[in-house]
């Protein structure tokens, strides 16, 4: 049974969720060439949603352990970089682990089995490279670069499809392991059996289970 604590959290982290799912489909109509604006512009708009996705993981990861004391500290914290380095000091499990829920989505009170996915996601290292990545390419750049450059063409973006697909990967269905390390936050970003809206639960392990993968990355 979740404490106050954590109905407010589980409350506060599927309205980030859901925002994640509106940036990310703000992205794919972009890349799909619907948004009428030229493609050198069309990337910087992406790239600015997803600095915007990794602040919203991060502000998630801040969200989950909010039990933390020393946690409470990050609460005026934006920069994900920061908020990552300093959950990882306080607790090294924080960051959130993609698995399959081999059952329905979590709801109190239902066991489920899951499985970690190993690979193809967006890991706490790669999330820190791709946000400093961020903030270097929303830049016009000096006058030595305007002088030399011109905006180029593009109408096509597998840098940022790929990116997508790893945060998508990362996201879909994903754990997060509380400081106490027995207690799993779940979260599904499509529930299909509510409307395809964010679901967000509790779990207890009932049983150690090392195919979930739990670890630093």
């Amino acid at each position: 049974m979740p404490t106050p604590r954590q109905v407010i959290a589980l409350g506060l982290y599927a309205d980030l969720m859901g925002e994640v799912k509106i940036r990310l489909a703000c992205i794919e109509t972009a890349t799909r060439g619907l948004s009428g604006i030229p493609g050198a512009v069309t990337r910087e708009f992406c790239f600015l949603q997803i600095r915007m996705l990794c602040e919203l993981i991060a502000l998630s990861c801040l969200t989950a352990h909010g039990d933390i004391k020393e946690a409470t500290r990050l609460r005026d914290e934006y920069s994900a970089g920061k908020i990552i380095g300093q959950l990882e000091k306080l607790h090294p499990l924080f960051y959130p682990w993609p698995v399959h829920v081999k059952s329905a989505p979590p709801q109190s009170g239902v066991q489920h089995e899951m499985e970690g996915i190993k690979d193809g996601f967006l890991t706490k290292d790669e999330l820190l490279r791709l946000y400093g990545k961020c903030g270097d390419i929303l830049h016009r750049g000096t006058m030595k670069k305007l002088l030399s450059d011109r905006m180029p063409v593009q109408t096509n973006f597998p840098d940022i499809l790929q990116t997508v697909a790893r945060i998508k990967t990362f996201l879909n269905e994903h754990g997060i392991m509380l400081l106490d390390e027995k207690t799993i936050m779940l979260c599904v970003l499509n529930d299909a059996s509510n409307n395809n809206n964010v679901q967000v639960a509790i779990a207890e392990a009932v049983e150690h289970q090392p195919n979930l993968g739990f670890k630093p990355t």
